[in-house]
């Protein structure tokens, strides 16, 4: 075994060697993969080996349309067998909400440029000559690039793939121990000897978290067991040679595939089961699988048979009950690790064999070139911070296992594992009515229940009108018309000093530098001119700065600043004195706040984006003059420990002028009425300033800062987007992420947010189409649901454009 590489990769299921075989084709060959057994011995060797492009988000979407692009023929690229079968799949549904939901991925179908359609029952059962609907399927989709492979044959082809253009592989060399040398290498030591390392890539699977545990870190990764049957050969299907699609039944809960001439049933129709719950797998776990559970599946079988009445012919010939990684949300986590440069994730990948391809690829991507072509934010392990425990997440992956293939319904709000981060004001907010919800890891109150408006949780889940509707409208009129109070737990903060702070923070944003007492809004930007995250930045002092993001992006935006510190003259920290925030927003604001302080508020003496430290109710407090919701308010920056006495002053002034609470959900659906861009939905490493309507966030003539090239090359070019606010015209449930929008029947871009406008009356929708599309309160279209609803083009500012009332 070589003693030095430029990576070492951990892992050699498919997972670990398509990121070889991509680091090889991308040029990168001075490569090691160190494998503890033999290749494919941990989940790659007993799974199913589905390859669906059917997902539930344009990410998932994309990573399975990758996964069969490359798989389709790297057999002959490679010059190594693999029994690879395309034969599309149908995915019955028996519920009208199921129905809406498929035609919904339809619609995202359409806009990622991939190809699901929906299906009749009867052309479903013209496709499959052993799968029958009854009265209860209204209908279907169908994902026709689905197929079935070989996992042992394509992990293998991927390493001969990689071996072949000079990557290096070691079996049966455990690793032990992981150390960050003084250099900023990192030395692995595995059972054939040590080798220093550039970059380490984490692709253990269910082993994750140990191997992230050896270099010091976390990694939520956690073994739940996964469970399919195959049955005995079937007469029919050895006289029925033809190919016919997979059925996956997200109703009845299960999926049915040929298996040669027999049938393989898998299910996930019960309670995620977790396995080794407290210390992890054995070290010498491997190519075994776990006792078979007869009874998780009958159920399943016994409802399965009425639509595939072959089945009840058939005895069972083995159970494969094998271990699977999972993550607590159950997406992978693939990206750079929390604060250990050149340490990467890539693992909890729950689907492996199908996101193996798509994780190579970003893989290759970060390393040669320092940024992905897609946006994985959804998948940076950096989402989770030490608040991840294993017991949270073996009960929060448990629970997806059994959401399987549920209806994503986009406010469905996971209870399991909480709380593990509250504010002091938690246990309060809770008896005032508050729904709390969870925001990388967070307590923070999505709506507020009234006298007559309840919380029915999950019975209330819809694509159409939901209970919260209703309580959210009072809040955001209530803010409107008077004063509301918002406790904004977890709030992103970073505390930048020393003489060289400005520079550096002029070089990290786009955007001018704001002088003492005074906020401003800029954005950090790629080395390619992409959009990497915002900043709310205020300058405290000489030298002297408070920066504020969003919250998800807390751990990933802190390595980004982190990565570009100079050697001296600058301190950055992750976190603020000042920890806790409460918002204070309404014309009323100034009213409720003023007889608290000493301090001045008038609008002379604290303007809109300026910033003031004052003391509020006997405590400190550094009182910023922004609004994310488009009214007079201010943001309350202080110690938790005095949160609870600030909070119940605010709150008997609040309560003398008949203001309320509201929460995340009524934040949300001002910010969209007002036109503001929402990471992670409206903008991220995709878009350019360009494309978003950002540039003017951009200071060209300050100096040098990050992607200023790109972004100077960008300005001389017509950019690819508009991003634009439309009115939907007619009654309509309300979109959601990427549902089409479309002119004169044709399709022209995707929306990114949308709200019912409380304050206005409008129905909101943010989005990007083609530049030049349509033209300014042109009429054009929204496929909600499969549904085409009238709208037009507004501005995105449909709330106080002129910002009257954020200035008063």
């Amino acid at each position: 075994m070589k003693n030095t590489s430029k990576v070492v990769v951990i892992g050699g299921g498919a997972v670990g060697t398509s990121i070889l075989y991509h680091l090889a084709l991308a040029g990168v060959t001075d490569t090691l993969l160190l494998e503890r057994d033999e290749l494919t011995s941990g989940s790659t060797w007993h799974a199913a080996g589905n390859i669906p492009t059917y997902a539930t988000s344009w990410l998932g979407m994309r990573a399975g349309n990758y996964g069969w692009q490359v798989y389709k023929d790297l057999a002959e690229k490679v010059d190594s067998a693999i029994t690879y079968r395309h034969t599309s799949a149908f995915w019955p549904a028996h519920t009208a909400e199921r129905i809406d939901l498929f035609r919904h991925l339809c619609g995202v179908s359409e806009c990622a440029g991939f190809d699901l359609r929906m299906l009749s029952p009867s052309e479903m059962d013209e496709m499959h000559p052993f799968w029958h609907p009854d009265d209860t399927v209204l209908g279907g989709i169908l994902d026709p690039y689905e197929g079935d492979i070989d996992p042992s044959q394509l992990t293998q082809a991927l390493a001969k793939g990689a071996r072949d253009l000079g990557a290096q592989v070691e079996r049966f060399a455990p690793v032990s121990a992981i150390t960050r040398l003084p250099s900023g290498e990192w030395e692995v030591t595995c059972a054939k000897g040590k080798v220093k390392a550039e970059i380490v890539i984490n692709a253990g699977g269910f082993y994750g978290a140990k191997i992230a545990e050896m270099a010091g870190l976390k990694a939520p990764v956690i073994t739940l067991e996964h469970q399919y049957l195959v049955t005995e050969p079937l007469k029919a299907l050895e006289e029925h040679t033809d190919l016919f699609p997979l059925v996956r039944d997200p109703d009845i809960r299960f999926y049915l595939r040929r298996e040669r001439n027999a049938f393989l049933i898998g299910s996930y129709a019960h309670d995620g089961r977790p396995a080794w719950e407290k210390d992890g797998p054995p070290d010498d776990f491997a190519h075994q699988l776990f006792p078979d559970s007869v009874e998780d599946i009958l159920d399943v079988l016994e409802a399965t048979m009425a639509h595939v009445p072959l089945l009840g012919e058939a005895g069972a010939q083995r159970f494969v009950n094998g271990p699977i990684a999972y993550a607590p949300d159950a997406l992978p986590l693939v990206g750079p690790a929390a604060g250990a440069p050149n340490f990467y994730h890539a693992t909890g990948v729950q689907v492996g064999i199908t996101h193996s391809a798509a994780i190579g690829k970003a893989m290759a991507e970060w390393i040669t070139e320092g940024e992905t072509e897609w946006d994985l934010s959804a998948w940076d392990p950096r989402r989770f911070g030490d608040w991840a425990t294993l017991d949270y997440a073996n009960r929060r992956a448990s629970q997806h296992y059994d959401l399987q293939y549920a209806i994503p319904y986009p406010h469905r709000n996971m209870q399991r594992g909480r709380p593990v981060q509250q504010t002091p004001l938690y246990n309060t907010l809770v008896e005032q009515g508050a729904v709390m919800g969870q925001i990388a890891g967070w307590e923070r109150a999505f709506w507020f229940q009234t006298d007559t408006i309840k919380d029915g949780g999950d019975a209330d889940l819809s694509f159409h009108h939901e209970p919260w509707q209703d309580a959210v409208a009072q809040e955001c009129r209530t803010v409107a018309n008077s004063v509301g109070v918002m406790d904004h737990g977890g709030f992103t903060k970073y505390d930048l000093r020393g003489p060289g702070a400005e520079a550096f923070l002029s070089k990290m944003v786009c955007g001018g530098i704001p002088k003492t007492g005074r906020v401003r809004l800029s954005y950090m930007i790629t080395p390619k001119g992409r959009i990497w995250s915002e900043a709310t930045v205020a300058c405290l002092g000489e030298d002297r700065f408070l920066l504020c993001g969003p919250t998800l992006a807390d751990l990933r935006d802190f390595d980004w600043l982190s990565k570009h510190l100079p050697g001296e003259g600058v301190t950055l920290t992750r976190g603020y004195a000042h920890d806790a925030a409460l918002m204070i927003m309404g014309p009323k604001s100034r009213e409720v706040l003023a007889p608290l302080t000493d301090a001045d508020l008038s609008a002379e003496n604290a303007p809109w984006l300026s910033v003031q430290e004052i003391t509020l109710a006997g405590a400190p407090v550094t009182a910023m003059r922004v609004s994310y919701v488009g009214e007079l308010g201010w943001e309350l920056h202080l110690s938790s420990d005095h949160l609870v006495d600030v909070y119940e002053a605010i709150m008997e002034n609040v309560r003398t002028v008949g203001g309320c609470q509201f929460g995340s959900y009524a934040l949300n659906a001002m910010r969209i009425e007002k036109g503001y861009h929402g990471w992670g939905a409206d903008f991220g490493t995709e878009y350019t300033l360009f494309d978003a309507g950002l540039n003017r966030f951009a200071n060209m003539n300050k100096g040098d800062f990050v992607g200023r090239d790109a972004v100077e090359a960008q300005a001389g070019q017509e950019s690819e987007w508009d991003w634009v606010g439309l009115e939907i015209t007619e009654d309509s449930p309300e979109p959601m992420g990427s549902d089409p929008i479309l002119k004169d029947g044709k399709w022209i871009g995707y929306v990114t947010s949308c709200s019912h406008g409380y304050r206005t009356g409008k129905h909101c929708v943010l989005g990007y189409v083609k530049r030049g599309s349509v033209e300014m309160d042109a009429p054009c279209n929204v496929r909600v649901l499969g549904t085409i609803r009238a709208a037009r083009r507004q501005s995105p500012h449909v709330y106080d454009p002129d910002n009257l009332r954020l200035k008063s």
